[in-house]
């Protein structure tokens, strides 16, 4: 698996919840090693009799970059950055992930700046695995990453997470749709045309054409792509929709059969094992060398320890040659670049 770099400074729960959740981590699987990255006296109070245990290592980051923080500012202002000094461990191969609960925007932000990208790679995105009615999740791609895409963005997202999808979810042939308004031909804006023509016609994806925002969670498709504005609107709104639901559900639960039924508590933790963010405990930013996964800002000990062991997976199953083989496809496909056109 090799060593993941985790940022221990990133999230609202930092630096305890991301340190115990990358013990856990270690717990979890011997082939792991872990690099904290942040102020040490921070990171040590959390550590067993204050040291580092036997495959973790303290990397000292003086600063750190807060949610509030303008990202490109904050990494101007504050260039000795748990973030930046991770990525870094990643840049120069000591590691070969990261994971941060952190600002996403310092992160992407970052990783642009620290990390190349693979071969072909036009702009990097982040996704995120959705819960369906089949059991397997549906990949939606951008959900925040880059708001201002072009056609080849799409097109690109598109292989990429197919190939994320075929090797971490264990796809065989992932179907890949384009989120639109309806599900002709046709409709959607340009940008939303434009991509459906060039997946279209490219032979290296299983085309779904397009698909609408309630089927990302019917399971009619394994991969969505979006726009980074749409995609983080959906993941916005999927959370607030979630949490509602399974308060109402509580509710009513308790009012029919009783606030101590057994049957109402198992069937409200099943569902929230279903649909808990906590059991991916990250998303994967694709496009660059090295394996990227951005956390919730939320995340406690178990979302941070699932992240780190999602990371070494990413890692483990080559994802990031599948994708540089996938963009290669894309990038010598002709006629999926003359319906790109000049984007191409």
């Amino acid at each position: 698996m090799g060593a993941v770099a985790v940022d221990a400074m990133g999230g609202d729960h930092a630096p305890r919840e991301v340190v115990l959740g990358a013990l856990e981590a270690l717990e979890k699987d011997p082939n792991l090693s872990v690099f904290l990255v942040g102020r040490p006296d921070a990171i040590s109070a959390h550590l067993p009799g204050g040291a580092a245990p036997a495959r973790c290592v303290v990397v000292p980051a003086a600063d750190v970059v807060e949610m509030d923080d303008s990202p490109v500012e904050a990494l101007k202002k504050k260039p000795d950055n748990s973030i930046v000094k991770a990525l870094a461990l990643v840049r120069e191969k000591k590691a070969a992930a990261f994971v941060s609960a952190g600002n996403t925007g310092g992160c992407v932000a970052a990783a642009t700046f620290v990390l190349p990208r693979l071969p072909h790679c036009r702009r990097s995105g982040i996704a995120v695995p959705m819960p369906t009615r089949t059991g397997k999740p549906c990949v939606v791609m951008d959900v925040g990453a880059n708001i201002q895409c072009k056609p080849v963005h799409l097109a690109q997202y598109g292989v990429m997470a197919s190939a994320y999808a075929k090797a971490i979810f264990g796809i065989a042939n992932p179907r890949v749709g384009v989120l639109s308004i309806g599900g002709e031909e046709g409709k959607g804006s340009p940008l939303v045309q434009a991509a459906y023509a060039a997946l279209k016609a490219h032979g290296g994806i299983r085309f779904a054409g397009n698909v609408e925002g309630q089927q990302i969670f019917s399971g009619d498709a394994d991969v969505v792509v979006c726009d980074g504005f749409v995609g983080n609107v959906i993941l916005k709104a999927t959370e607030g929709v979630s949490e509602a639901f399974l308060h109402i559900l509580v509710n009513e639960l308790n009012a029919v059969l009783g606030e101590k039924s057994e049957s109402a508590m198992k069937v409200l933790a099943d569902l929230k094992r279903a649909t808990d963010y906590a059991a991916f405990g990250g998303a994967p930013l694709l496009g660059h060398d090295g394996a990227v996964f951005i956390s919730h800002g939320r995340s406690k000990a178990r979302a941070m320890k699932n992240a780190v062991l999602a990371a070494g997976s990413f890692v483990d199953h080559h994802v990031n040659e599948h994708i540089t083989a996938a963009l290669a496809a894309l990038a010598a496909d002709a006629a999926a670049n003359d319906a790109l056109g000049r984007d191409a």
